[in-house]
């Protein structure tokens, strides 16, 4: 784990007042890059310049070491080779310099010896107190305070904006900050974080949480170096308001291993992230259009209301399709009510009907100001919480005909006057050209170029992010490291002790030694039996014949009280049988706890058989969680529907499940630092009725 960069404060970092380039030389083209950037750009502090001979390098007189220099360096850009990366940080050190960026690459992402030298990198940055971004970064631009420490040419947008770009890879940052410029989007910041010695994504996520101007965090991430770091982060930026959106890789064994060689990093369980997202209310994407116009259109949002959509558009189709997309995007589409539809009947040609999506019909090429009086009309009804228009802004002088320029007039003041969030969405992706630009500028169109896909999808996710951020506030800690218990629970009888003790509801079980026992203990349960082998030895009973379902009658019972003994293999150490009453006729869930490399304890839950076997209907935590967290991951089951009764079947008691699963997770965390995995399978539910039927435990043997 690394917390090197926890509760660092990074302001001259980000807004360094000199820096150095150390490596500097006529020969790089990091170099020369770098040195236009910060003297072309706006960058009003002092530029020095490091190489080892000294001379003239840009045109400029260099000094032989930060510490010639004679003057404070606030950044050190290092950017010589490998082998001579901790003599220049122990040199900016000795100048007083607190903050380094690494272009060096050579590190944990080349194997064994590389990791070890990165290793001492971050030693280095605590005995000189020296903040590190990097190795294998391009650095970093605040567009906000115009510090251009990038290491390439910088395509983005002139105007800073409220998007905070944070990027394990600098080629990536610099392909979202393209995009970002084609489509017109501000940034605040793009910071290519590379290997992560020292500082961390989340270490920048914390900082930038707190600058007023920065209102969306977009993220590209090949690895979470501090887990609990991140998730921290995370619940700082859904208390604050501001979304975190985040493209991750690591769905194929390909993606991991080409990680592993760009920086070093080790993937992780996708699902296990996925899960992660969900609980702590970060929005996860598959590209990087996505991640742009996600966090723009929340940037421009905010948190949505929990009511529904309206949307007007001059094309029936174009409605057809976007509510075919709201739909899969989980927006909701709510019906107008009659006073609203008789308040467009008056406005709208004879031929248009009143309906969400709203079509204003080809009407509108002759009365352009059919948009205002529908978006005004829909816009100040109670029953949606935003509203958005489809059309389009030309991007040149010829396409901006009459009608056009009228009609986005008449948007721009529909759309404007609305008390709601509300935007403007193209039909397809475009490119916003200087002449789209300065249409948008001149009549305040809050316009989105994202195109129907893109942009309703950003939108749905912005629903979804609202959702979030209207739940009580999280207060998630990573649980704390314990000894396991002593002994460890091996047999299925002492798994559901241990479940007991934590508050998690147990079929009642007697351990019978003889016929004799077992049919008393069955004609004590009042009912059908369950007969299953006692021994520690072995975990799986089924696939050995030692269960027996469905028993009644003495007779019955000590038939498979002999049966179930039989089948214990030679040489297994039996204690007896487990005589349990048989439940039928409820939903069986299986719960699951186990240990990720990265995150520790996690709860898997879904429903049993068919759903988790073969379709992995599972839904995923991170240990501990809240019956409030349970509830929300059987809600994302494909089965959920099982759990709202059906024939002969009550409804399961939701808020009963869920304290019995938040306790099993419980039960997991106490088992220590030793678990490898808790499973009950399956939890037993029944109206109110819950109950833990098998359990199993098992210790990690490394």
């Amino acid at each position: 784990m690394n917390l090197a960069g926890e509760g660092r404060d990074l302001s001259t970092m980000l807004r360094p007042r000199s820096i150095a380039l150390v490596g500097a030389t006529d020969r790089s083209g990091w170099s020369k890059a770098t040195f236009a950037n910060l003297t072309t750009l706006g960058y009003d502090g002092e530029v020095h310049l490091v190489a080892r001979r000294g001379g003239v390098v840009h045109g400029r007189t260099s000094a032989t070491s930060c510490a010639a220099l004679g003057a404070k360096v606030d950044l050190g850009l290092l950017m010589v080779p490998a082998a001579s990366i901790e003599e220049a940080i122990a040199d900016l050190g000795a100048a007083g310099g607190r903050n380094a960026v690494i272009l060096t690459s050579g590190f944990a992402e080349t194997g064994t010896d590389g990791a070890a030298q990165q290793q001492r990198l971050a030693v280095l940055a605590r005995r000189f107190n020296i903040s590190i971004l990097g190795p294998n970064c391009l650095g970093f631009v605040n567009f906000l305070d115009n510090v251009p420490l990038w290491t390439g040419a910088i395509r983005a947008p002139s105007r800073p904006g409220p998007i905070a770009v944070i990027s394990q890879s600098g080629a990536t940052a610099a392909f979202i900050a393209s995009l970002a410029l084609q489509q017109a989007i501000g940034l605040s910041h793009m910071i290519s974080t590379g290997n992560e010695a020292d500082l961390d994504s989340a270490s920048f996520v914390d900082h930038l949480l707190d600058d007023a101007r920065v209102r969306a965090i977009a993220m590209f991430i090949e690895s979470i170096r501090d887990p609990h770091a991140f998730a921290a982060a995370a619940q700082k930026a859904c208390a604050a308001g501001k979304p975190i959106v985040a493209l991750k890789i690591g769905l194929s064994d390909v993606t991991a291993r080409s990680a592993q060689a760009h920086t070093g990093s080790l993937v992780g369980d996708d699902r296990v992230f996925d899960g992660v997202c969900r609980q702590f209310g970060i929005v996860r994407v598959n590209s990087i259009e996505d991640l742009l116009f996600t966090a723009d259109i929340i940037a421009r949002t905010g948190v949505i209301g929990e009511k529904g959509l309206g949307l007007v558009s001059v094309s029936g189709g174009a409605c057809e399709i976007a509510a075919d997309r709201l739909q899969t995007e989980g927006v909701p589409l709510p019906p107008l009510p009659a006073a609203t539809e008789t308040a467009l009947r008056s406005v709208l040609p004879s031929f248009g009907t009143p309906h969400n999506p709203l079509d204003i019909t080809g009407g509108a090429v002759l009365e352009p100001e059919l948009f205002r009086r529908a978006l005004t009309i829909i816009g100040h009804e109670p029953a949606f919480s935003a509203l958005a228009c489809l059309f389009d802004v030309p991007g040149t002088e010829a396409l901006a005909t009459e009608f056009q320029l009228a009609s986005l007039r008449q948007i721009s003041a529909g759309l404007n006057e609305q008390p709601l969030p509300a935007l403007m969405i193209s039909h397809s992706l475009k490119p916003v050209t200087e002449v789209t630009q300065r249409i948008v500028s001149e009549l305040n169109l809050p316009y989105v170029s994202a195109g129907i896909y893109h942009g309703l999808a950003a939108l749905g996710r912005a629903w979804w992010w609202s959702e979030q951020q209207r739940r009580v506030a999280m207060h998630w800690a990573p649980p704390p490291v314990l000894q396991a218990p002593s002994p460890w629970p091996k047999t299925e009888r002492a798994v559901l002790d241990h479940l007991a003790r934590h508050g998690v509801p147990i079929v009642p079980a007697t351990l019978v030694s003889d016929e004799a026992s077992a049919a008393a203990a069955a004609r004590a349960s009042g009912g059908p039996v369950v007969l299953k082998i006692a021994s520690v030895d072995i975990q799986h009973k089924s696939d050995i014949g030692g269960v027996a379902l469905n028993v009644a009658g003495d007779a019955a019972v000590g038939a498979a009280f002999r049966r179930v003994m039989a089948a214990a293999p030679a040489g297994a150490q039996v204690d007896g049988v487990l005589v349990s009453p048989m439940r039928e006729r409820g939903v069986e869930l299986f719960v699951g706890c186990t240990r990720d490399p990265q995150w520790g304890p996690v709860l898997a839950v879904g429903l049993g058989g068919i759903f988790v076997e073969l379709l992995q209907d599972v839904a995923l935590r991170v240990l501990p969680v809240t019956p409030d967290e349970v509830r929300r991951m059987l809600g994302e089951l494909k089965g959920a529907k099982m759990l709202r009764g059906q024939r002969g079947v009550p409804a399961a008691d939701l808020d009963a499940v869920a304290q019995a699963i938040a306790r099993i997770g419980d039960a997991s965390v106490a088992l220590g630092s030793s678990l490898d995995a808790l499973d009950v399978n399956p939890l037993w539910v029944r109206g109110s009725e819950v109950e833990a039927l098998d359990g199993l435990a098992l210790a990690r043997t490394a």
